[in-house]
């Protein structure tokens, strides 16, 4: 059973809801971009948060379905603000460029698929791209395959800023599942769910036979020009499942809020991976697989600067480590959290959790 959205909440539902979360945004129901669905989560607060808050998208204005890859390449390019619905299954051939104000928002069942292995491989590009939403989509890659290509991710946040990608179920990019670099910056991803369902392809150019590296924040050690102050992203009610080996997320320069998110997959090389000026607060996950208990967190650059805070964790101790003079990033801004011990239920809630759970029809 899938969650029901509709254009109006109840006031009992929303009562409901204000007991729960008493800064949550029932009063804002007005805004035809963001419907309340009356039995989401009672953590989901159905906006962006931290990093990403504010974002509107395309904001409910020019609304077109599509169902085929030149009317989807369309609908998303260029600066106008426009609210694009996919329906049905899109097979592309080549990665597809995404404008600025733009929501892509998945009617039930909504599927986008490249199974290109090549330059080709990815599915949306955000080059220099701002003020994006990405919800209820199922995004599917044609597994990982080690050839250097650029931007070969499902979702490529190049330069991007003012994203939220939420509600998805990201899939077996070929390159990463969603990588976020080169001075990209407030950008939310929450409810979504990253995975490998096929096995990896051996022999690439890159040399790694096993590239199932989710998401990548920041992509060279040596780019503080671009990256130093950005690369801020909050991840909540994610789920890295099956299949994931490394980089959920592996950090470089940015400061990144991880919180209330599942690792459960049996595949993990690392789980949390910092690097260079990383600045990382991870609370209230779980991490319930062996796999991901003896790996939750990796040094990428030992001779870097950093700041790590695991807290309140299921299946791992708290961490804090320090190197450098910068300063712990603590989140301040207003959002939902629940204890660690939860996780793993709320998130894998086939009505509610994580992955493209909203009804939209």
């Amino acid at each position: 059973m899938k969650t029901s959205i509709t254009k109006s909440i109840t006031g009992i539902a929303c009562a409901l809801f204000l007991a729960i979360v008493t800064f949550s945004a029932c009063s804002n129901n007005d805004d035809k971009e963001k419907p309340f669905p009356a039995s989401l989560s009672p953590y989901d607060m159905n906006r962006p948060v931290g990093f990403g808050q504010g974002i509107t998208g395309g904001n409910g204005q020019n609304p077109v379905t599509v169902n085929t890859a030149d009317a989807l390449i369309a609908a998303v390019s260029g600066t106008n603000a426009a609210t694009v619905y996919v329906e049905g299954q899109i097979t592309l051939h080549n990665t597809i460029p995404v404008g600025s104000n733009k929501t892509i928002i998945g009617r039930n069942g909504a599927t986008i698929i490249n199974h290109e292995q090549n330059e080709n491989a990815g599915i949306f590009l955000l080059r220099g791209s701002s003020n994006i939403i990405i919800r209820n989509l199922t995004l599917k890659g044609p597994g990982a395959y080690d050839i250097d290509v650029n931007y070969g991710d499902n979702i490529s946040l190049v330069g991007a800023v003012n994203v939220w990608v939420d509600h998805c179920d990201v899939q077996d990019g070929i390159d990463g599942n969603m990588d976020i670099v080169e001075g990209s910056d407030n950008i939310c991803v929450s409810w979504t769910h990253f995975r490998y369902l096929i096995d990896p392809k051996s022999g690439g150019s890159g040399g790694n036979n096993n590239h199932r590296f989710s998401n990548l924040v920041g992509g060279k050690d040596n780019n503080m020009e671009i990256d130093g102050g950005h690369l801020n992203c909050t991840f909540i009610n994610c789920w890295w499942g099956e299949g994931c080996s490394e980089r959920c997320p592996r950090v470089r320069f940015g400061k990144v809020h991880v919180v209330n998110c599942l690792y459960n997959s049996n595949d993990f090389d690392d789980c949390i991976a910092y690097g260079v000026y990383s600045n990382i607060y991870a609370e209230k996950c779980a991490f319930t697989t062996k796999s991901a208990q003896d790996n939750y967190l990796r040094d990428r650059h030992k001779d870097a600067d950093f700041n790590v805070v695991l807290k309140d964790c299921y299946g791992v101790e708290d961490v804090v480590l320090k190197q450098g003079d910068r300063s712990q990033f603590i989140p301040t801004y207003s959002y939902v959290s629940y204890d660690a011990n939860m996780v793993e239920s709320v998130v894998t809630d086939t009505r509610t959790g994580a992955g493209p759970t909203l009804d939209i029809e």
